[in-house]
C-alpha cells in the first residue's frame, strides 16, 4: 500500500510560488504579465483537482490567483484512493504522472468510477514496469523503490476492468518517446538544465531525477502508459 507520509515528504518544497515567480521574472523581465501562458514552461503541475502534497496545493492556489483563475479553479488536498467529491460529478477525469506512487490502482480507479457521471471518462498518464528491469533511481516521482509501484499495461488493463470501466485504449508509447527524448538527454547531460521548466517546483535534484528518467526510457526500463477507459452510461 502507499505511504502517504514517504510520497509527501519526496515531492515536499518550501517555497515553490518564490522559486516559480523568480525564475519567470530573471527570464522574462521584472514587469512579466503573470498569466497560463507565461508560467507554461513551468506549470505542469497545477490541476484542478486533488494532490497529496500540500505544498503542491499552496502553490497552486497562489498561482491560480496570480494569473487570475482563482474563480475558476478549485484545488482539494487529498488522495486518490479516497477522493473528497461527492459520486457521479464529473464527466471527465485526468490523472497525468500520478499512479506512479500508488500500488492500490484498482483503488484509484473504483474512486475515480464513483466520482465520474455514466459515460464519464478517465484519462490516464503515467510512467509503468518495463521490460528490462527495474529503472534506475533517483527519479522523478521516488528517489528510492520504496515508494516506486510501476505496473504493466496489461495489469492497468486489467484493474480498469476489474474497477467497472469499459477500455477504449490501453498502450505503451514508451518508443516513441525514448526516441523523442534522446537529444533532450543529450542535451541535459552537457548543458544541464534550461532557466525555466518544471524543475523550478520539483527543486535542485531534478536534473539527476530527469537524466535516470530519460535513460530507464531509452534502456526499457520503463513503459508510458497512456489509457482512455469509460464509466458504462
Amino acid at each position: 500500500m502507499i505511504d502517504g507520509n514517504q510520497v509527501e515528504k519526496h515531492y515536499a518544497s518550501e517555497g515553490i510560488t518564490t522559486r516559480v515567480l523568480t525564475a519567470l521574472r530573471n527570464v522574462n523581465g521584472s514587469d512579466v504579465a503573470i498569466t497560463p501562458d507565461t508560467l507554461a514552461p513551468i506549470d505542469h503541475f497545477r490541476v484542478t483537482g486533488v494532490d497529496l502534497t500540500p505544498e503542491f496545493c499552496v502553490a497552486a492556489r497562489e498561482l491560480n490567483t496570480a494569473t487570475g483563475l482563482a474563480d475558476r479553479v478549485r484545488i482539494l488536498d487529498g488522495s486518490a484512493l479516497s477522493l473528497p467529491i461527492p459520486e457521479n460529478s464529473f464527466h471527465h477525469a485526468y490523472s497525468h504522472a500520478a499512479l506512479m506512487n500508488i500500488s492500490d490502482k484498482l483503488g484509484v480507479f473504483r474512486e475515480a468510477l464513483r466520482v465520474l457521471r455514466p459515460g464519464g471518462l478517465l484519462a490516464l498518464s503515467f510512467a509503468g514496469a518495463g521490460p528490462a528491469g527495474e529503472p534506475h533511481y533517483p527519479l522523478p516521482w521516488a528517489t528510492t523503490a520504496a515508494i516506486s509501484f510501476l505496473a504493466t499495461p496489461d495489469e492497468i488493463r486489467g484493474d480498469l476492468l476489474a474497477a467497472g470501466f469499459q477500455i477504449e485504449f490501453v498502450r505503451d508509447t514508451n518508443a516513441m518517446v525514448a526516441a523523442a527524448l534522446a537529444p533532450v538527454l543529450k542535451q541535459l547531460e552537457t548543458e544541464g538544465l534550461p532557466p525555466l521548466g518544471e524543475h523550478v517546483v520539483t527543486g535542485e535534484n531534478a536534473k539527476e531525477w530527469r537524466i535516470n528518467w530519460m535513460r530507464s526510457s531509452a534502456e526499457g526500463r520503463l513503459s508510458m502508459i497512456e489509457a482512455l477507459a469509460r464509466k458504462p452510461r
